[in-house]
């Protein structure tokens, strides 16, 4: 080892990444230096999956198993763990993973715990649930409640009238306008009930 053969000014590490004698030695005018590698291995990357997406890990392409995943949610939606697919529960206990590949399965129930996540970019393309539509009105322009845009238009004069339904007409049934008397005199079922006495009083 050549670092053993001079007795160095300073302290090395207690607990190194590598052995010393694999570092780089040299002498300088003014001493000794050595430089060791500032990455750690892929095995030590693995060990150690908080260093996942840092700098330290950064040179390896590689995988982490599903549950090392899991066990670390904060690198479940990172490049290390992008090919394991989570269950159900987990993605729900985590919506930071609404965009992350092992939940896309299950993106309905991710998008449908908020209200406010659900209208976000990544949760377009989620298909809600009629109650939850239904029950959260602001989603009517939203694709994932496209299918119950007359049932929600017709939950409430307000709504039938709102511009957000100007272009309902087409989707709305005759058992949906006769369902709400205020509706049912609505313009919004003027194509369904030309007859207004089929309207509840």
């Amino acid at each position: 080892m050549f670092f053993s053969k001079i007795k160095l000014q300073s302290l090395l590490p207690v607990d190194p990444i590598e052995e010393f004698d694999s570092w780089a030695w040299g002498e300088h005018p003014n001493g000794l230096g050595y430089k060791a590698r500032n990455s750690l291995t892929k095995e030590q990357c693995v060990l150690n999956p908080t260093t996942a997406g840092t700098v330290h890990c950064r040179n390896y392409d590689y995988s982490y198993p599903v549950d090392i995943c899991i066990k670390y949610p904060e690198i479940a939606g990172l490049k290390v763990c992008q090919d394991a697919l989570y269950p159900k529960e987990f993605c729900v206990a985590n919506p930071v993973l609404v965009s992350a590949k092992g939940c896309q399965k299950y993106l309905a129930d991710i998008c449908s715990l908020d209200v406010k996540l659900a209208l976000s970019p990544p949760c377009a393309d989620a298909q809600y649930p009629k109650d939850f539509c239904l029950g959260n009105p602001v989603l009517i322009s939203a694709k994932g409640c496209e299918q119950f845009k007359g049932d929600i238009c017709t939950s409430s004069l307000e709504l039938a009238e709102s511009s957000s339904c100007s272009g309902a007409a087409d989707q709305i049934t005759f058992l949906q306008c006769v369902s709400n008397g205020d509706v049912c005199r609505a313009k919004i079922c003027d194509k369904q009930v030309p007859k207004k006495s089929f309207c509840k009083a």
